[in-house]
């Protein structure tokens, strides 16, 4: 009997020095091969461990999804949104929502049973984690605030996918539009920009850190939220101050809004535009003041980075944009 059991020992140990451990997971039931996954840290410094070709993944905003797919990727759940492109909207179709970004259901992402999340560094986010430990099921907290965020992800993904060429010729495409917008000649001085977020709650100004400032930053425009104390606070928005403004005197406003809500709109026109400093800007005085589109500002906008900087150059630099 003992020998028999020491048999079985050696083939268990063999194995796995062979192929890296099969085991179970008692909630999801899924099995994991432990030879197949990769390290990779996160957004928010997790190192967490994934699968290197994940098959059943589920994504939880807008921008990682377009990017995905971007990348060759399909998925088994999908967030709540309206912020796709007509392509991906249609490959997505038929697969489950998953709940809004803000707000997915636990629920189903298990009853899903995944092997991937990839999720955003956002507190509803982390606030999964505990449940999905528990179950078994790797998510990836992920930041997209920059163009060159976009790149990377856009790379990792094509290793996750299997189809490293699909994500570069998507890279290809990003970055020759982005080369005919920077190679613009542009004179005179840079023109001041104020980028201000809106919502229900507040009115913030869009620094260098922002996705939105990071791109006005790279056609070379003045972001008059760009101080040293913006820049040592590591900050993507700082509270708007009118005096502030007011100060600065922009040549151009940019307003992007965190939804279509008329609330918010309703908010702009008795706190901003009624403020006594507002009609004596530069850029409301020369009507340039600019409502930017919501999927391609209020959320990254993936592949679509490159309309998102011509959009930006057609507001900023109207002499030199193409018609």
């Amino acid at each position: 009997m003992h020998k028999r059991i020491g048999v079985i020992l050696s083939i268990l140990i063999i194995a796995m020095l062979a192929g890296g451990m099969i085991f179970q997971d008692d909630l999801t039931g899924k099995q994991t091969d432990t030879a197949n996954l990769r390290s990779v840290t996160d957004s928010a410094g997790r190192t967490v461990q994934i699968p290197a070709r994940p098959q059943r993944v589920i994504v939880l905003n807008a921008s990682n999804l377009d990017l995905y797919y971007a990348a060759g990727g399909s998925v088994v759940g999908k967030p709540a949104t309206e912020a796709l492109s007509p392509e991906v909207k249609e490959a997505v179709k038929s697969i489950p929502t998953v709940g809004t970004t803000a707000n997915p259901s636990l629920e189903k992402l298990v009853a899903l049973k995944p092997d991937l999340i990839l999720g955003v560094n956002i507190p509803p986010h982390h606030n999964l984690l505990p449940v999905l430990e528990k179950a078994g099921i790797p998510i990836l907290l992920q930041t997209l605030d920059n163009y060159q965020q976009i790149l990377d992800t856009l790379r990792f993904y094509g290793e996750l996918t299997g189809q490293p060429e699909q994500a570069a010729g998507a890279i290809a495409g990003i970055e020759d539009a982005y080369r005919k917008v920077i190679a613009k000649k542009r004179t005179g001085p840079a023109p001041k920009v104020l980028i201000v977020w809106g919502s229900t709650e507040s009115f913030n100004m869009a620094t260098p850190r922002s996705f939105s400032g990071d791109l006005l930053q790279r056609i070379g425009a003045e972001n008059i939220a760009d101080t040293p104390d913006t820049v040592s606070a590591k900050m993507s928005y700082v509270p708007l101050s009118m005096e502030y403004v007011a100060e600065k005197n922009p040549d151009v406003i940019l307003l992007i809004t965190h939804s279509s809500d008329e609330k918010v709109g309703e908010k702009f026109r008795n706190e901003l535009a009624k403020h006594p400093a507002w009609q004596g800007l530069k850029a409301v005085m020369n009507n340039r003041v600019h409502i930017l589109p919501y999927h391609l500002f209020a959320v990254n906008p993936g592949t679509r980075v490159g309309e998102a900087l011509v959009l930006l150059e057609q507001l900023v630099y109207p002499e030199v944009a193409e018609p």
